[in-house]
């Protein structure tokens, strides 16, 4: 089976389609991302630590303790070694930092943040987890957004511009968020082994914005005790937070990559910070900022 992921064509003998990952036909088999599932037993990896990585471009890997050990090779192909069986949990581990260090080793840019298209601009919410991300993408879905990518966003180069690649139309939120924003989300994927209470929801074809584009507003969420603030930054602060949000750390092997994508990012958009209190009535906040 064939699927579209981040721009590319992903063969894969599992099913991807409850993730809502587009299913495609092809007709050259050039470029294509394999997946390989391989079933061993944990005990053969007890001297791992859970969420330990390790990337060069020619061999990369992360393991998730109880889930998988992930082994990427050269860009091409991501190795799935599952401990117990193949499940909601194991694939939406695969489709973010596994693929994240394969298109770091394909020499894309890679951060840590979701994108979404609103009034015909791309805002890319940049942060960690637990930063209001999805709460934002979520609130900006319910006003009439298209969802770009949640969680990993991913660059590339066309005509010496930098593109953001779209993903797949999924979206985790809590059932606090689901509820304030009244959004009609039906049929979650729970997840069993993951200690975040969010669940998944798959969002129609026609809410999910499938071309590339290039992201107009960067923007960084940082929780606030006072009132909401959306403030414009210099191009230092811009350049530094976007590399800290890079989801492949500092190395030798992309450090001048890296330097080159982000400094370009910086100049291609517009780049703020967004203070806010840990509370969903913030969001309306957000929508009456917004820099359009």
């Amino acid at each position: 089976m064939f699927y579209s992921l981040y721009g590319h064509t992903v063969e894969s003998k599992v099913p991807l389609d409850s993730f809502g990952i587009k299913k495609i036909q092809v007709s050259s088999s050039s470029d294509i991302i394999k997946l390989d599932f391989l079933n061993h037993s944990s005990d053969e990896f007890e001297a791992y630590v859970d969420h330990q990585t390790q990337i060069n471009y020619e061999y990369g890997y992360y393991f998730i303790k109880n889930i998988a050990l992930f082994e990427v090779l050269r860009g091409r192909r991501i190795v799935i070694k599952y401990f117990n069986e193949i499940d909601d949990d194991l694939i939406h581990s695969l489709l973010n930092y596994p693929f994240a260090i394969l298109f770091n080793q394909r020499k894309k840019y890679v951060i840590h943040a979701s994108s979404i298209c609103f009034e015909e601009k791309i805002f890319c919410f940049c942060g960690k987890s637990q930063s209001g991300k999805s709460s934002l993408l979520s609130y900006l879905l319910s006003k009439g957004g298209f969802l770009i990518s949640e969680d990993t966003c991913v660059f590339d180069y066309n005509d010496d511009k930098l593109f953001l690649l779209p993903s797949y139309n999924f979206l985790k939120i809590s059932d606090e968020v689901n509820q304030y924003i009244g959004f009609p989300f039906s049929d979650p994927i729970e997840f069993r082994k993951k200690s975040t209470n969010r669940k998944g929801y798959i969002l129609n074809e026609d809410a999910f914005f499938s071309k590339p584009g290039k992201v107009d507003y960067f923007i960084y969420l940082k929780w606030s005790k006072s009132s909401s603030k959306l403030k414009r930054l210099s191009n230092d602060v811009s350049l530094k937070l976007l590399l800290a949000h890079a989801f492949i750390g500092y190395s030798e092997t992309n450090a001048s990559f890296n330097f080159k994508a982000a400094s370009q990012l910086v100049n291609q958009a517009d780049h703020l910070i967004y203070e806010r209190e840990k509370k969903l009535k913030t969001l309306e906040d957000f929508y009456q900022y917004l820099p359009i």
